[in-house]
């Protein structure tokens, strides 16, 4: 563990404490900086109230297929974009900089709690804009897919949090997952163990770590 955690990259090495400021001006680095309850309380509310409209006008049966579906697809969004975003090997400066302000800082510090979750104005921007590119591709459908997709969002922000502040709990799916996502951090920051929520995945796409977890 040791020797591969020297070859980490210096932008992606762990520090045990502290944190790193982004923006200069204090009420925008204020921005970048939340509480978990606060996205998560927030978003939920979202996924309630859309929910409920979405019943309004499906049945069931077919809103549950819906929000599944849209569950399912957070977990390939988590996986691809932590993979092939933040990720992805560059020269290219534009992108580094969205590597170092999406994620970078975040694996530096790691156990910085304010930025386990995106905070709540770039959040609604980018839920917005995801709902419309939804509703351009299935309609009125978006109503219930929609929900389960930020609904899986909720999850992974929770249990990233959880994995960052809470010590791995005894129950063996759960302890499996906290160490796979630790992995990441501390050994495979570049090549393995890219999802969060879940390690299916990593499975499809063969970036599972050969390590026993």
């Amino acid at each position: 563990m040791e020797r591969q955690f020297d070859r980490i990259p210096e932008h992606l090495k762990p520090k045990d404490k502290g944190t790193d400021a982004l923006f200069k001006s204090g009420w925008v680095e204020k921005l970048t900086r939340t509480h978990i309850s606060i996205p998560v309380i927030m978003h939920l509310g979202i996924v309630g109230y859309v929910s409920y409209l979405a019943l309004q006008q499906y049945n069931v049966v077919l809103f549950v297929g819906l929000f599944a579906a849209g569950v399912l697809t957070w977990t390939f969004a988590e996986y691809w974009v932590h993979r092939y975003v933040y990720h992805v090997k560059t020269d290219k400066k534009w992108l580094l900089r969205i590597q170092h302000m999406g994620h970078g800082i975040h694996h530096q510090y790691p156990k910085d709690p304010t930025r386990l979750a995106m905070p709540p104005v770039p959040a609604l921007i980018l839920i917005s804009i995801f709902y419309g590119i939804f509703w351009l591709i299935m309609r009125d459908y978006a109503i219930a897919f929609f929900p389960g997709f930020l609904f899986g969002y909720v999850l992974y922000i929770s249990f990233h949090y959880m994995q960052h502040i809470l010590k791995p709990p005894k129950f063996g799916p759960l302890n499996r997952l906290w160490k796979f996502h630790a992995l990441h951090h501390y050994k495979y920051p570049e090549t393995k163990a890219f999802g969060v929520s879940t390690k299916l995945w990593d499975i499809v796409f063969g970036t599972l770590p050969e390590e026993r977890v």
